[in-house]
């Protein structure tokens, strides 16, 4: 699969803007239909990183709480003629270079930010709307520049065209006024996120039209390179640190300390991409797990089969995990999770990962609940025991409620009593600060007027909390405040918010879900990612400060240790990279594939490990089984190879390399995989 980005389009004022392409209304191919380039979606719902330059993107608000993200129509695709058939401007377009044309615009913002007409070949857009021609992301190393023709001469000085890069920097320049042609060049060695052309906010009050011929991204060379490239990830080789998975789509976190380790889980968003379908959550009856220690190498335990475990439920959204120690020693470890929008049900352990079982044969609580009847979705549940060790359970739709848990953790000690929450929408969650109960959820898309609760009235979609020493007297509830606002005011893409706040290794963490992975995996409709970042907590007042989502995420609170055994399913990053999953439950081996439902396998799968503390290294050990190798470098994904495991067992064997090159330090650690091989382990030796 090709790599790709998408090129997008912001108008920032009260005046529409037009864009037609001259007589071209062909659609997004390479030049010679080569089948191995695939051709883009015809609808996305990918993210437009904004800047202070007027870059805007704008919500998607939800019909209702069970679909909140809607599918967009999709945009016709027609084959035309060829626009490089064209003489306008641009010459020499090589095989693999890109062509761009204006039957690839796909509308962001309620499906309604613009109008196509097929027949005059142009495109009005409307207020705010956003724009982009989707090709997934570039890696500079092969593409180096955009070239656009223009048909008519840019009547406009306030057009700039701007590339953000996956480390949140940009390069942009203007078109000048009177051009017929522009050209942008990439920043060498970096990851295009997007290809912004961003009109300011001095547009004149009548339409703004620009008129397109050919739009090319160049390659830098010709030979295949493109076809053969994979998925690629918004993580490897550029130190970002979200979204934390960057093969599998996830949402709705919360998280469980163990041993020493943190354990996260959310919804699984891939089930309903696998399907084929946009994200409206029906066919995911699977939860995900994952663990880190260092909150960087993070290890992927795989799936909770919930379906399987409670086969009564509809679906399995947004889990809430809590624990309690029992008489006998042993952690009890109890799952809620929304049982569609129906109810609220739960799954238990003894271990952070399963194996998972249903005390019930039902809901815990549903809405024929005769207290909660009527009040919307009994859903988005959130659970915390307190210091006494009584576990409370809330949840809700419009409507927000908190109950007692008896000491089973898996029913109700009473009637569920109403909480207050204004404007309040779903992403129930609750934490324990300091003696307090804190209950945070996510509120509605309103403009939250009038507003009667003190300070000013919180931003759309986004997270607020109370506090109360007494959780069953609605009247002792204060409002702390907004914390979290919608990803959209952060740069990111408009969407439903959901976090969870912890507290691990003495600092505060927020994690949080964004659809910020969907243009890596090349789909479509509302897929999201979990992402985390620090946030601000004052214990003393129990006072939670605004969080803001980054791409960078956080960093490592220790080093990795490559003289213990490591699993190859603990990665800061991925590609090519397909998880097995084994017989021990949370236990995952490594072999190559793809995210992709629709991309062809790659021809090797890279992790990386960040953060490994050398002093030196004779031997790389490495549990493998199947026809191929394991190749350590150092650094660089590209670097010389440190060593290399070879393997033809069909069974599992711990095979050993000599090492090279190795020199004290920390270090970022690439294991490249080849062949049909499966890689449960690694390990240095001196």
């Amino acid at each position: 699969m090709n790599k790709k980005i998408f090129l997008a389009a912001t108008l920032v004022s009260v005046s529409s803007m037009v864009m037609s392409c001259g007589d071209d209304d062909s659609v997004n191919k390479n030049l010679d239909d080569d089948p191995t380039l695939e051709q883009p979606s015809d609808s996305l719902d990918q993210e437009l990183p904004g800047d202070d330059s007027g870059d805007i993107t704008n919500p998607e608000q939800p019909k209702d709480s069970l679909n909140p993200i809607q599918p967009k129509d999709s945009v016709s695709q027609e084959q035309p003629s060829d626009p490089l058939d064209k003489d306008d401007g641009i010459k020499n377009v090589a095989k693999y270079d890109i062509a761009l044309t204006i039957e690839d615009i796909i509308v962001d913002w309620f499906g309604g930010g613009g109008e196509k007409d097929t027949t005059n070949n142009s495109f009005t857009y409307k207020q705010y709307a956003n724009n982009y021609w989707d090709i997934h992301d570039l890696d500079t190393d092969v593409f180096t520049k955009v070239e656009i023709a223009f048909t008519k001469a840019v009547e406009y000085d306030n057009i700039d065209v701007i590339a953000t890069y996956s480390d949140e920097t940009k390069t942009t320049e203007r078109i000048s006024s009177g051009a017929k042609s522009f050209a942008l060049t990439f920043e060498p060695g970096k990851t295009l996120v997007s290809l912004a052309l961003v009109v300011s906010p001095n547009t004149p009050s009548d339409a703004a039209t620009i008129n397109f011929g050919k739009i090319i991204i160049r390659a830098k060379d010709s030979d295949g390179t493109v076809s053969k490239m994979p998925v690629k990830s918004p993580k490897l080789g550029v130190g970002n640190g979200n979204p934390i998975l960057d093969f599998q789509y996830c949402a709705d976190p919360t998280a469980i300390e163990h041993k020493g380790r943190l354990y996260v889980y959310g919804t699984n968003d891939h089930q309903q991409y696998e399907e084929g379908v946009s994200n409206t959550y029906e066919k995911i009856k699977t939860l995900v797990m994952m663990s880190t220690d260092d909150m960087v190498n993070w290890t992927y335990h795989g799936l909770i089969p919930v379906g399987e475990v409670a086969p009564w439920i509809m679906a399995s959204w947004a889990p809430s995990i809590i624990s309690k120690e029992q008489a006998d020693g042993s952690t009890l470890f109890s799952l809620y999770f929304s049982n569609s929008g129906f109810g609220t049900g739960v799954i238990q352990a003894k271990s952070p990962v399963g194996p998972w079982t249903s005390p019930l044969s039902k809901s815990l609580i549903d809405g024929d609940h005769p207290v909660v009847k009527g009040s919307g979705s009994i859903f988005d549940p959130g659970a915390v025991i307190d210091d006494n060790g009584d576990g409370w359970l809330s949840f809700g739709n419009g409507q927000g409620w908190i109950a007692k848990l008896k000491p089973d953790l898996h029913s109700l000690d009473g009637d569920p009593v109403k909480l207050p929450s204004p404007f309040h929408f779903e992403a129930n969650e609750l934490n324990y600060i300091n003696g307090k109960y804190v209950y945070t959820f996510n509120n509605n898309w309103d403009d939250h007027t009038p507003w009667d609760w003190g300070g000013e009235a919180p931003t759309a979609c986004s997270m607020n909390y109370f506090t109360s020493t007494e959780p069953l007297n609605p009247d002792s509830w204060t409002y702390g405040g907004n914390y979290f606002k919608n990803m959209g005011e952060n740069g990111m893409t408009y969407g439903n918010n959901h976090t969870h706040l912890h507290k691990y290794q003495d600092k505060w963490y927020l994690f949080y879900q964004a659809a910020i992975l969907e243009a890596s995996i090349g789909s479509h409709g509302g897929f999201r990612s979990i992402l985390v970042d620090e946030i601000e907590v004052d214990e003393a007042k129990v006072v939670i400060k605004e969080a803001k989502p980054t791409y960078k995420g956080v960093k490592a609170i220790k080093n990795l240790d490559p003289y213990i055994v490591q699993q190859a399913s603990t990665a800061a990053a991925t590609l090519g990279i397909r998880y097995v999953q084994t017989e021990e439950p949370g236990h995952m081996v490594a072999t190559i594939g793809t995210p992709s439902k629709d991309g062809p396998a790659p021809t090797e799968g890279i992790i990386e490990v960040r953060n490994v503390n050398f002093s030196s290294a004779k031997t790389l050990k490495a549990l493998v089984k199947g026809k191929g190798s394991v190749t350590l470098r150092l650094d660089k994904r590209d670097g010389a190879n440190v060593a290399t495991v070879n393997s033809s067992a069909s069974d599992w064997q711990e095979l050993e390399a000599k090492c090279s090159g190795i020199t004290s330090g920390v270090h970022t650690v690439y294991l490249i995989i080849k062949g049909d091989v499966q890689f449960d382990t690694w390990q240095f030796a001196n």
